[in-house]
């Protein structure tokens, strides 16, 4: 009995330790491959499968750190309401600007060209074309991407060398050094409306 119970101990282990092993080894570039993989038939018809769609693109993005981040230096003079609201007004805007741009690349061909890791950061490079031949349009998607716990998370999308965090945090520090914290909000939340009237 002693042998057994031995025996059924070990080879749990070795499941965990094979399960371990088996999310260590995924890297970011064949994490990116398999949302890639699962966003593609959602998006033929985007409008039905839009709870699917955001639930995918929320567990990719680590938006907590990419709102943080796009505030910069003046997160630390927010009270924790203020930090509440901007984040939760900020991720709404990036989820929307995420899945449309999803549903106007969903036929185009996307390449993935290098990931280097470094760490728990990442870099992923991506060239998504147009179409097929040398005149398709292709343009370049650098993701950024960081380790927590066993999974790899989106924490910056660089497009033709634009910082999504850079450029959010330039925009903010402009609004908030000119008019204030509240003018900031106010802008964001009619962007906000203004994006729920046109639809996604």
């Amino acid at each position: 009995m002693h042998h057994i119970r031995l025996i059924v101990v070990l080879a749990g282990l070795l499941a965990m330790t094979t399960a371990a092993f088996g999310a260590e080894a995924e890297g970011p570039m064949d994490y990116l491959q398999k949302v890639d993989k699962k966003l593609k038939p959602l998006l033929a018809d985007a409008q039905k499968n839009e709870k699917r769609i955001l639930k995918i693109v929320n567990n990719m993005m680590d938006f907590q750190s990419l709102c943080k981040k796009s505030l910069g230096r003046h997160w630390k003079d927010r009270t924790e309401d203020e930090r509440k609201d901007f984040t939760e007004t900020l991720h709404a805007l990036i989820e929307q600007n995420v899945v449309k741009r999803l549903k106007d690349t969903k036929k185009h061909i996307v390449t993935y060209e290098s990931e280097e890791i470094d760490g728990k950061d990442a870099t992923v490079v991506t060239i998504v074309a147009s179409g097929k031949g040398p005149r398709a349009a292709q343009t370049e998607i650098v993701y950024k991407l960081k380790k927590k716990g066993p999974k790899w998370a989106v924490v910056d999308m660089v497009t033709d060398g634009v910082s999504l965090v850079q450029n959010y945090r330039s925009q903010f520090n402009k609004i908030i050094t000119k008019d204030g914290w509240n003018v900031l909000m106010e802008k964001m939340t009619d962007k906000l409306k203004d994006a729920g009237k046109t639809g996604r």
